[in-house]
């Protein structure tokens, strides 16, 4: 009797965990390569609306989740305004406890900010800020927040912001309040991220999906941590750029939080 009671808890036990691991995911996936105020000769990307529909089919995928697509909000070019990107954010709101909130951004960016498709240069007002997704993390209850941008300067994402003190104490609780808060970024603070014709994308990204997809699976147990996914994407990143470019994992998460199931 005893141990039949033990299994039951036991097998309650495991099927809380598996729920918990396997909650809803909620993305918001932006790609811009062909800016409204730019051209080829002057600034436009070549990948980077690629490496965005790349990130939405691995989502869509077993390995991504199997995740349906009225859960994720794709914007890709003349789409991605900043009004539709932060109307987009207001996606994150429908997570609850156990559930995954993802932002994934492919295409320029500034010191503090992201860069829309309707962005002019020299205008301030017309970004998506890092202060913008900070705030849309700390609005949702989801239980793990993943930011991933595949931008120059996206380092910068992990620097406190001259905001007013009362945001800025908002903003920070994101980080130190919860377990599992992500920042996956391409590039250092100070560095360039680099597209590739070699690899038909941009370097970070292309390492990234490569990993999640069962290369980062160091241990071969069918899923891949964000620890391995670090220890796979961040030394190929640097390879094959030079040493230009070195991806930054910065947050509060367990090494062992997991980002595929295979």
């Amino acid at each position: 009797m005893i141990r039949t009671l033990l299994y039951m808890a036991l097998g309650f036990l495991m099927s809380c965990q598996k729920t918990v691991s396997q909650g809803r995911t909620f993305a918001v996936v932006v790609g811009v390569s062909d800016y409204q105020a730019l051209s080829y000769a002057n600034g436009d990307l070549r990948f980077a609306d690629q490496d965005a529909q790349q990130v939405v089919d691995f989502l869509q995928s077993k390995e991504g989740g199997n995740v349906p697509i009225s859960q994720i909000r794709f914007l890709r070019n003349h789409n991605a305004t900043q009004a539709s990107i932060r109307q987009a954010l207001t996606l994150f709101q429908q997570a609850e406890p156990g559930d995954r909130v993802i932002f994934y951004f492919s295409g320029h960016g500034m010191p503090d900010s992201f860069v829309p498709y309707d962005n002019l240069p020299g205008d301030a007002h017309k970004l998506v800020t890092h202060a913008d997704i900070k705030a849309a993390f700390h609005a949702s209850k989801a239980s793990t927040k993943l930011c991933i941008a595949d931008a120059c300067l996206s380092g910068r994402m992990t620097r406190r912001q001259t905001t007013p003190a009362s945001v800025l104490k908002t903003l920070a609780q994101t980080i130190s309040n919860e377990k599992n808060v992500a920042m996956i970024l391409a590039s250092r603070s100070t560095q360039g991220a680099v597209e590739s014709r070699q690899l038909a994308g941009g370097a970070f990204t292309y390492f990234m999906l490569k990993g999640l997809k069962g290369s980062a699976d160091q241990d071969g147990n069918q899923i891949v941590t964000i620890r391995e996914l670090h220890q796979y994407v961040a030394p190929r990143v640097k390879k094959i750029t030079r040493g230009h470019q070195t991806p930054v994992f910065y947050g509060r998460f367990s090494d062992d939080l997991p980002l595929a199931y295979l």
